[in-house]
């Protein structure tokens, strides 16, 4: 198979309507996954009836192991997996800026990027790429010292002209829909999300107990024992939990259990998006490149599913790994969808690899494709 032969290269996709949808994989070198052990995930904790007493103690190491690294404050000293994750994040705007230049003057210059992630990479790349490109990156707020989430401002296209208006072109515009929420969002009494960036690092909340979330595990796998009386939780953790669960309260995030959508202000913004995501792969000439996406999510992967009767659209999907490709096609297999994996076993495509295969054409010797 030649590069040539590539159905997702940036030259076949340049001139579509082009949307990307990204979900944990592509933040997983630095962020941890949800996967404790196996069959055993937080969510599967968070959801499971034997774990009700000591939800509050799983979702404590939830935020500590996981979300606090979404704020994606820069950590003090050398952190490899954080500049690399960063890079790749960089590198994947600044690429995606250079295609949607390409497009004629007749076409509307912008990309849209849904993600179930609310870590605050692409927003923190975008603003070390905005020192070198022009470009709007919508990240759906409008407003100054208080800014608001509206899903209509993903509508908002910006145009640069000349000093004596005597001529404009459109400014490549990205639009990040964040389906699950933001740790950068704060939800308030009127049912409104608010955005507010800050560069201070998240609280860490300690327990005085020596017991960790893997004995919690371990208990549930292998014992009948209850768990609340196997932790056996001090008056001071409690307290420190009781701390916690209000701090993450305030959270506008979207947590892995069965409540996923108990809030209001959670359900008009995520049933938005789902209709913003249903409208935009409705339109011609459609194209829609997934990544680290494990489609567990049933509500995306039914407007996909749906979405797929549009005879122009064209759907992606890489695969990290042959079995990734295997489970992905367990839960959603359609011969009008391209799977795009590795050729070998021991082989995975990663953030960067993605990257150079859709923008650059390289990696394509190890890397295969099918319907």
């Amino acid at each position: 198979m030649n590069n040539k032969d590539f159905p997702c290269k940036a030259s076949n996709i340049y001139d579509k309507n082009i949307n990307f949808l990204f979900g944990s994989g592509a933040s997983a070198s630095y962020i941890p996954t949800l996967y404790l052990d196996k069959n055993t995930t937080y969510e599967t904790l968070l959801t499971h009836e034997d774990c009700e007493g000591v939800k509050d103690f799983i979702l404590c190491s939830y935020f500590n192991n996981i979300i606090r690294k979404t704020f994606c404050v820069k950590p003090n000293g050398e952190d490899k997996k954080y500049n690399s994750t960063l890079a790749n994040y960089s590198y994947f705007i600044d690429e995606l800026i250079k295609l949607l230049e390409k497009k004629g003057a007749n076409q509307i210059r912008r990309a849209n990027i849904f993600t179930t992630n609310y870590d605050l990479f692409f927003e923190t790349a975008a603003d070390d790429i905005l020192n070198n490109k022009t470009f709007h990156f919508n990240d759906g707020g409008l407003g100054f010292k208080s800014r608001k989430l509206n899903i209509s401002n993903f509508h908002i296209t910006a145009w640069h002209q000349g000093t004596h208006d005597m001529y404009k072109h459109e400014i490549p515009t990205l639009n990040l829909i964040k389906m699950h929420g933001s740790v950068s969002w704060c939800r308030d009494i009127n049912e409104t999300i608010s955005i507010n960036y800050t560069q201070e690092e998240p609280p860490k909340f300690r327990l005085d107990t020596k017991k960790d979330i893997n004995d919690l595990v371990t208990t549930l796998n292998e014992t009948s024992d209850n768990l609340v009386s196997y932790l056996n939780l001090s008056t001071s953790d409690q307290e420190t939990l009781q701390e916690f669960k209000s701090y993450y309260n305030n959270l506008a995030i979207v947590s892995p259990t069965k409540e996923k959508f108990s809030e209001t202000v959670f359900q008009q913004h995520y049933y938005q998006c789902l209709r913003l995501l249903s409208y935009e792969l409705e339109k011609p000439q459609t194209v829609l490149i997934c990544f680290g996406f494990s489609f567990q999510d049933e509500h995306i992967r039914e407007i996909i599913k749906r979405s797929l009767s549009n005879p122009t659209l064209k759907v992606f999907v890489f695969c990290y790994s042959k079995s990734s490709m295997e489970s992905i096609q367990h839960i959603i297999n359609d011969q009008r969808i391209t799977y795009i994996l590795p050729i070998e076993d021991d082989h995975t495509i990663s953030f960067k690899p993605f990257i150079d295969r859709v923008f650059r054409s390289e990696h394509g010797d190890w890397i295969t494709w099918k319907n």
